[in-house]
């Protein structure tokens, strides 16, 4: 008690350099808090999974393309032990289908589902039964139920699909604490006969130490599909805790029902963290190194009179435990006070959980043990005649705490480069324009039918084509509406790769895609070359697809469905008729890719797209809802700006940039905080100094130089050190990237000018006031 008593009263004596330490040591501890809690939960996606470790999902991959179905499908030949096999799954997604109850119409992520599901996925069953055990059961979760049933009972109640088949309302779940990659408002039991517009997925738990590269090996073997066009497929088994990180399956799989992670993103933000807590880890080093020379006579007195290590030991943990307890008490403070910033910049809600009680634990348990012992075994190792003169300031000393303050430097100046060109390519990407018309642009899934092909009868099938017709015609209609489009896919989703064949016979892949002659005019994609096909299908590609099909122009230019081709042999290559300017379908950081348009006069699907009149775009979103109304009865009409969908690529970026803006600016501010406490005892050691040098006539400039030039020259060494690794960092995070912002000279000077501006401001109170100290003063208290 009386080594903690002593401990804290010195603390507070020597205030000034314990509260510059706590504040550098928080900020460090709250941002590495902020960023270990994300990391964690990126990292434990689908942990309500039983067994995550051995849960594959099936890939299936017909040439470039590929997407989570069941294999099983294509009457797969390949026999799995079924030893192996624990349990198995298979899992239809109905994304943004609609459900009615009474008179309220909702479009809702649903999964249908097997038992199994319930098995292998644990849900918190909040109210009801949690099963699937009979046709027609359905569990809802608890915001779906509130949606739906407000505070009456959803037990017992049902609601019509959109195939028109009632479902029993059998249980209420939980959303899960974890990050899912399925986002499922309600799971339907299995409905026989029951014919999906989409493929199931499939879910296999095998046994611990099953061989999945042997069956994967196997599925490597090319196997003909049932679609019965000649097209050959492969597949592989994927690890449930892998998949998250498979964006682009995913997104082929189901575009707004699952839900993928950025593998880059995460390494960036890892190191991000290790760098913030390096930076604050060595100031407190630094800074408790000050305090501790301050004190170095006593601790080596106490060595002369035969005091052993142990009490050392234990002085210096005890004052590292209380300044690393009040420091872990401030930084969660910071963390709370900032969270609802933190909640949209990551885009979740972040809530207190074991995981952030063993953090603390950690940091409470080893920080202050591993500080303490480095510090004890410094002082025991140092030479008892000399420390007792020099008492911390001798050039070791000096040497240590600057080397300290290059590495924080050095670390902070790599952070504000990234932020500086993170925010640059960002720049680049939202104002690169993307080729094609974005303004007074509606994306609407306006039809909503039996998603079931099983339900449909020659009466309803007429019904279906009387409302759309009912659609169509109202839009053309409309004086606000200047053009649409209905398909498959809006501009920002044409994903999939098919092979073609040239004049020469050579095999090309090309994105393809499907349009009508409207879908060119809406978006105002320029025509090159040729024509636009209006009365009878055509081939229309871009500059790209022309270059990469190796012709300069049109004369001459056939292409040849190279999957059809294997289907019907004597199949003739086609002319391509015209050709567009190149433009960015996805993503600027990819480029452009060449892409080839099958365009047919007419062309049925469920996405619109719809441009406005300039000033007219509330206008026609009020004609659409009461369309919609009219039509399908439904209130909730729900639509994106494409304007919007376009900013909604650069999400991550965005991300981003604003992390390591708002990151780098605490590390600059923690290194501020080291070089505040460094220079304020190192400059107070040099007052003798300073007098005798005023004696002898030294002007004002000549004493900033003196107490400037060591710290200008260690930011100086640590801008040369932080530059190659600055752009070794954003070398290999662009590799993948087409599009990428330069990286300049300016980039770096900027980041140096920074970092140094405001480290030379942080000194210049204390230099200011050293310069202009009494002579007479210092002496007499010397």
């Amino acid at each position: 008690m009386n080594t903690l008593r002593y401990g804290l009263r010195f603390l507070l004596r020597a205030r000034t350099y314990t509260l510059i330490n706590l504040l550098g040591l928080a900020f460090s501890l709250a941002c590495c808090i902020i960023l270990l809690r994300y990391i964690h939960r990126e990292l434990t996606v689908d942990t309500h999974c039983v067994d995550r470790e051995n849960v594959y999902v099936s890939r299936c991959q017909i040439g470039e393309n590929d997407a989570l179905v069941s294999s099983t499908l294509n009457g797969d030949t390949l026999a799995v032990d079924p030893s192996l096999v624990m349990q198995r799954s298979r899992v239809t997604l109905l994304d943004h289908d609609m459900i009615r109850y009474k008179d309220n119409r909702l479009q809702v992520n649903m999964i249908v589902a097997d038992t199994t599901f319930l098995k292998l996925f644990r849900y918190q069953l909040l109210q009801g039964e949690y099963s699937l055990s009979k046709p027609g059961m359905a569990l809802l979760s608890e915001h779906l139920a509130h949606k739906l049933f407000g505070k009456q009972n959803p037990i017992g109640e049902t609601f019509v699909l959109s195939t028109g088949k009632s479902v029993t309302v059998s249980g209420i779940f939980a959303t899960p604490e974890n990050k899912s990659i399925l986002q499922v408002d309600a799971i339907l039991s299995e409905m026989p006969g029951a014919l999906w517009e989409r493929m199931p997925m499939e879910f296999v738990r095998f046994v611990p130490g099953a061989d999945i590269q042997k069956l994967n090996e196997a599925g490597k073997i090319l196997r003909p599909t049932q679609v019965g066009d000649g097209s050959m497929y492969t597949f592989s088994l994927l690890s449930l805790k892998d998949v998250y990180w498979e964006s682009r399956l995913l997104y082929r799989t189901s575009p707004t029902m699952c839900v993928s992670g950025n593998r880059a993103q995460l390494y960036v933000l890892s190191a991000m963290c290790i760098f913030i807590f390096f930076i604050g880890l060595l100031n407190y080093i630094n800074l408790y190194a000050v305090l501790l020379g301050k004190r170095l006579r006593i601790y080596l007195l106490h060595r002369v009179w035969g005091a052993g290590s142990r009490p050392l030991f234990m002085l210096v943990y005890w004052e590292n435990l209380v300044l690393s307890v009040l420091s872990l008490l401030l930084a969660w403070t910071v963390v709370e006070l900032v969270q609802p910033f933190v909640n949209r910049l990551f885009d979740t809600v972040f809530t207190v959980g074991t995981f952030d009680v063993w953090v603390s634990l950690s940091l409470l348990v080893w920080l202050p043990l591993l500080i303490s012992l480095c510090t004890v075994v410094r002082c025991w190792k140092s030479p008892l005649g000399m420390s007792l003169v020099r008492s911390g300031n001798d050039r070791k000393s000096i040497r240590l705490r600057q080397g300290f303050l290059f590495v924080q430097y050095t670390v902070t100046i790599v952070l504000v480069v990234l932020a500086l060109f993170f925010h640059r390519h960002l720049n680049l990407l939202l104002n690169t324009p993307p080729g094609f018309q974005v303004e007074n642009v509606i994306h609407a899934n306006l039809v909503y039918e039996s998603t079931d092909y099983a339900s449909y009868t020659d009466e309803s099938i007429q019904a279906r084509k009387q409302r759309v017709a009912q659609i169509d015609e109202a839009l053309s209609k409309c004086p606000d509406i200047s053009c649409w489009t209905a398909g498959l896919y809006s501009i920002l989703d044409f994903d999939y790769t098919a092979e073609f064949q040239n004049a020469k016979g050579e095999t090309v892949s090309l994105n393809q895609n499907f349009a009508t002659p409207e879908f060119f005019t809406l978006f105002n994609l320029k025509l090159v070359e040729g024509k636009l096909p209006v009365e009878e299908d055509g081939f229309v590609v871009n500059r790209a697809a022309l270059r990469a099909l190796g012709y300069t122009s049109l004369e001459g230019a056939t292409v040849l469905d190279f999957r059809m081709k294997e289907f019907v042999p004597d199949l003739p290559a086609r002319p391509i008729v015209g050709v567009i300017e190149d433009y960015y379908s996805g993503h600027i950081s990819k480029g452009v890719r060449p892409m080839l348009f099958m365009v047919s006069p007419t062309m049925r699907g469920d996405v619109y797209q719809i441009a406005c009149q300039p000033g007219k775009l509330s206008q026609v979103i009020d004609y659409l809802r009461k369309l919609e109304r009219e039509v399908y009865g439904t209130e909730n009409f729900q639509y994106s700006l494409l304007k919007d969908d376009v900013q909604k690529l650069y999400k991550s970026d965005q991300q981003v940039a604003t992390i390591y803006s708002a990151f780098a600016f605490i590390a600059i501010v923690i290194s501020c905080l080291g070089l505040l406490g460094i220079s304020l005892f190192d400059i107070r050691q040099r007052y003798r100094e300073i007098a005798i040098r005023k004696v002898n006539g030294a002007m004002l400039k000549d004493l900033y130089v003196l107490l400037l030039r060591r710290y200008v020259g260690m930011l100086l060494l640590a801008a040369v050190v932080a530059v190659p690794l600055a752009w070794l960092a954003i070398h290999y995070y662009t590799a993948d990237l087409v599009v990428k912002a330069p990286v300049t000279v300016g980039l770096f000077l900027a980041a140096f000018l920074i970092v140094a501006v405001i480290s030379v401001a942080t000194l210049l109170w204390q230099v200011n006031k050293a310069s202009r100290i009494n002579p007479s003063e210092v002496m007499k208290n010397e």
